[in-house]
Order: structure tokens, then C-alpha cells, then sequence
């Protein structure tokens, strides 16, 4: 995998108890997957870990990528963009080396 940028929109959102909405993992996850998925044209495996999302303009959550049947781990760092109450965008960077 090489450095990659892209953008995807989701809705599915809630509130939490701070005052910014938040995404859960899986639907985060969802997010990162498609458009990953749009741009290389296979669908990765995505964890975000377990913490919601807060969904704030240039938020960024760190994600590890990888592929079905492959133990090679990818960091990206995924950031939350053009954030309009439960839509929002990603932009996803996903480093050039596999984690050690």
C-alpha cells in the first residue's frame, strides 16, 4: 500500500454526553474501508479501536489497515472533515512502511 488521500461521506451519528456528535468505531471503520476501497479498488480491514469518534473538523484518529489473509498492519492517519451535523468526510493517509 502507498500513501493514499481520499474523501467519503456517512451519516449514522449520535450524540454523546460532550457537546460534539460522535461515530462509532464500526461505522468510522465503514467509512475509512470505502473509501479506501474506492481509491485501490479492494476493500481493507480496518480498526480504529473502540473509542467513538468525535466528529469535529480536523479531528484526526489513527487507524491500522490491512488486507484479508495478509499480517502485514498499515498505520493511517484518518482525519474528519466537511463536518454538517451527521455528515462528514475522511481523508485518509496511510503510511508508505507496514507497522514493525
Amino acid at each position: 500500500m502507498t500513501g493514499t488521500a481520499l474523501v467519503a461521506v456517512l451519516t449514522g451519528c449520535t450524540v454523546s454526553a460532550s457537546a460534539n456528535r460522535t461515530v462509532s468505531p464500526p461505522g468510522f471503520e465503514r467509512a475509512v474501508a470505502d473509501a479506501l476501497e474506492r481509491e485501490v479498488g479492494q476493500r481493507p480491514l480496518v480498526d480504529c479501536g473502540t473509542d467513538p469518534i468525535d466528529l469535529v473538523e480536523g479531528n484526526t484518529v489513527h487507524c491500522e489497515i490491512g488486507a484479508e489473509g495478509d499480517t502485514t498492519v498499515y498505520d493511517s492517519t484518518v482525519e474528519v472533515g466537511d463536518v454538517d451535523g451527521t455528515d462528514y468526510s475522511v481523508h485518509v493517509q496511510v503510511d508508505e512502511q507496514p507497522k514493525s
